[in-house]
């Protein structure tokens, strides 16, 4: 009995060493992110880092929540990372968790909403049946993964479930505070955060807050789809206004810092390579040599299809692409001819374009054309191939030859003599 009363004894001795010791392993601090704005790759990237932060301190984190939503694939993107967290995610609703926002909270172990906050109307758009099948998939997924009910969510976007006490048939459910708690979807109700950690059961951890910097917060802006086809369609109407008034100027300048803007949110965000960029350059340089030859060839076709591919490339998915291009291209058409009509108007057109006409009558010519050279010899001055140069009645002058090729020291007479042209064939 004795024996038995001592091991017993050296047993609570070691637990007692063991457990502060175990404590004192477990991180006493809790993260805090901000979730606020549209949901987009830059938020995807933010939370991502956040979470992986979080798992190499054993820090517990909760998202302080307040969105109207944004784009489904980022939504779905961020879920996944929440699911596999190897740390407890909660979230805060603080205002609203609407649309991807419901996603992004009922991906989270538990759920606090401040009491004047709201969670639902995760409609999407476009809102066909594929599109709202796969949406509903993927929020009904998350929910059941975190022991939600998932008639609640689908009835968040699905206008044809009904919940009885809540919604009819046809009306997408939104709940507020009080609601959501009743229905099992919130674990409390907290008007500040410090209580809703003191609800979590981190009451007593320090808060390592983790705000979104500049950077993301930038990101956020530009990768924004609105933000994004804006960037696109004054890059395009610039670029227009550019090619139609000679040299370089204002609009050019506008033009590249509008597709600087575009490219820099995508590295912002973390999806964009340089060889996006690379592939954008290389269709301006194509399309530069298009310019300079006659006719639309192999160089006019690589050109279109590297700027196109540095475009697709430098944002998060084809469908923001198509968006943004979509936008730009029909503003583009648009507004060009708008643009032309009202700058005519206020006069500022003729500080960028020369309207007057210089013509020969008045005095105006390009070249001094002086007496015809037609059935003048000379020697050629240089291999032409076809242009070159060659000496005629003592002069030297550029000419071309007539198509074959023509040594140099060959004598050529001129063949056909018009401003800016002299053709030559050997004699």
């Amino acid at each position: 009995m004795k024996r038995l009363f001592c091991v017993l004894a050296v047993l609570a001795f070691v637990l007692a060493l063991l457990i502060p010791g175990t404590a004192q392993a477990q991180s006493s601090q809790v993260l805090v992110v901000d979730v606020k704005g549209e949901v987009n790759a830059a938020m995807s990237a933010y939370i991502a880092q956040a979470i992986t932060e979080a798992e190499e301190a054993s820090m517990p984190v909760v998202l302080d929540i307040d969105t109207y939503g944004g784009q489904v694939l980022e939504a779905d993107t961020i879920k996944k990372t929440l699911l596999a967290a190897g740390v407890p995610v909660h979230a805060y609703i603080r205002a609203n968790a609407l649309s991807a926002g419901v996603l992004i909270s009922i991906s989270c172990e538990s759920i606090i909403m401040a009491p004047s906050a709201v969670i639902g109307a995760a409609e999407t758009i476009p809102n066909d049946e594929k599109t709202l099948s796969t949406w509903i998939g993927i929020l009904t997924s998350a929910a059941e993964a975190r022991g939600y009910d998932p008639q609640l969510v689908k009835a968040m976007a699905d206008k044809r479930y009904a919940i009885e006490g809540l919604t009819q048939e046809g009306e997408l459910l939104t709940l507020r505070a009080a609601d959501a708690l009743a229905f099992g979807l919130s674990s409390g109700t907290a008007a500040t955060l410090n209580d809703a950690l003191a609800l979590l059961g981190y009451g007593e951890h320090t808060v390592v807050s983790k705000p979104m910097s500049f950077p993301v917060r930038a990101a956020q802006f530009l990768t924004s789809t609105p933000i994004l086809s804006l960037l696109f369609l004054a890059a395009i109407v610039c670029m227009g206004i550019e090619i139609m008034t000679p040299g370089f100027g204002i609009f050019g300048i506008v033009s590249i810092v509008c597709f600087g803007l575009y490219f820099g949110g995508g590295f912002l965000a973390g999806y964009a390579e340089w060889w996006s960029v690379a592939l954008f350059l290389l269709g301006i340089v194509f399309i530069g040599i298009e310019i300079t030859v006659p006719g639309f060839g192999v160089f006019g076709v690589l050109g279109i299809i590297a700027l196109g591919a540095g475009l697709l490339f430098a944002t998060r998915d084809a469908a923001t692409f198509l968006t943004a291009l979509a936008v730009g291209l029909v503003g583009g058409i648009i507004a060009l001819p708008l643009l032309y009509k009202l700058f005519k108007r206020l006069g500022l057109l003729r500080r960028i374009v020369l309207f007057a006409n210089m013509t020969p009558e008045e005095g105006y010519v390009s070249h001094d054309f002086g007496t015809s050279l037609v059935g003048q010899e000379g020697v050629a001055l240089t291999d032409l191939r076809p242009a070159g140069f060659a000496r005629i009645n003592g002069v030297r002058n550029e000419v071309i030859s007539s198509g074959a090729f023509i040594e140099k020291g060959t004598q050529v007479t001129v063949i056909k003599h018009t401003p800016g042209r002299i053709e030559v064939d050997a004699k």
